[in-house]
């Protein structure tokens, strides 16, 4: 059963059938219900073709049975078939407008169709009457990762670990919407707090991998253009040379093949021109030492 199924089960109870029937129309309303409780039967006997049969008689029989409507959609929904629940919720909202299990899985359904456009706006207006369902807040904030919006993203991602923050599941998604969106920082946080709660979560892991190698890269390149920008200012200075060569060669080890032969000229350069500057420093040693290493790699 899926997390969803709880919450979308409004019907689950057996209908009440009718007094003797005195016409035909009276006669299809009695048999659309003793249809609708078997099919009530055969969902919680989770005999899903079954109950979508029984359901689909019940509203043939009597297409305003909302309850049968409601429950053939999410039937349709476990036996992965979006497209035709979709037509079964949309049944139930011309039906009831303001049926919010409906909404719900309509939103659902046009999720699992692939339409995380249409799967928002339904599920937006639910989060309006549900504002502290975590399971609500974690859908709208994976299906605007779809839609590439990281920041809507975070923004419900948040909410959901606000009401459940012992959710490794959700701290994992957050994470990846941080990342989305740049946060680097906040995107490590979440990883951090997703193993913390669940040590054996490999993904969360490895993706913490992932943002910390993008934390080192934006640091190596904050720190070569910290120390080119120095060398600019004062080429006099010999230290800004030495440790810009060192970040260049810290660059190279984090970067594509192709670009590697560039960057350790430039270190090569930087280690030169400090060789010049300062040939008594106490890393004057060590300068030769990179060169003596770097020549070879660049020729």
């Amino acid at each position: 059963m899926s997390r969803w199924l709880a919450t979308l089960l409004l019907g689950l109870a057996l209908a009440t059938a009718a007094p003797a029937a005195e016409s035909p129309q009276a006669e299809r309303v009695q048999e659309a219900l003793q249809r609708y409780n078997a099919g009530v039967g055969a969902l919680a006997r989770r005999d899903l073709e079954n109950a979508v049969y029984q359901f689909r008689h019940a509203v043939r029989l009597n297409p305003n049975l909302v309850e049968a409507q409601h429950n053939l959609g999410i039937t349709l929904l476990e036996l992965g078939q979006p497209g035709p629940a979709t037509e079964a919720f949309t049944r139930v909202l011309e039906l009831q407008p303001d049926h919010p299990e409906a909404r719900l899985g309509l939103g659902l359904a046009y999720r699992a169709q692939g339409d995380p456009e249409r799967a928002v706006a339904e599920l937006s207006r639910v989060a309006r009457k549900k504002a502290d369902d975590p399971q609500l807040q974690l859908t709208l904030g994976e299906l605007y990762r779809r839609l590439k919006q990281p920041q809507q993203a975070v923004t419900h991602l948040r909410e959901a670990t606000r009401l459940a923050p012992a959710d490794a599941g959700i701290q994992f998604q957050l994470g990846l919407a941080c990342a989305d969106s740049g946060d680097i920082d906040q995107a490590m946080a979440a990883f951090r707090r997703a193993v913390e709660i669940r040590p054996d979560d490999a993904d969360a892991y490895y993706n913490l991998g992932v943002v910390a190698g993008e934390k080192i890269r934006t640091l190596v390149d904050e720190r070569v253009s910290a120390y080119r920008k120095a060398a600019e200012l004062r080429p006099t200075q010999a230290d800004a040379h030495y440790h810009l060569g060192v970040a260049y060669i810290q660059k190279a080890q984090i970067s594509r093949v192709e670009d590697k032969r560039a960057l350790l000229q430039l270190a090569l350069e930087q280690f030169r021109l400090f060789q010049q500057s300062a040939p008594q420093d106490p890393k004057a040693s060590s300068a030769a030492h990179n060169i003596e290493v770097l020549e070879p790699q660049v020729k």
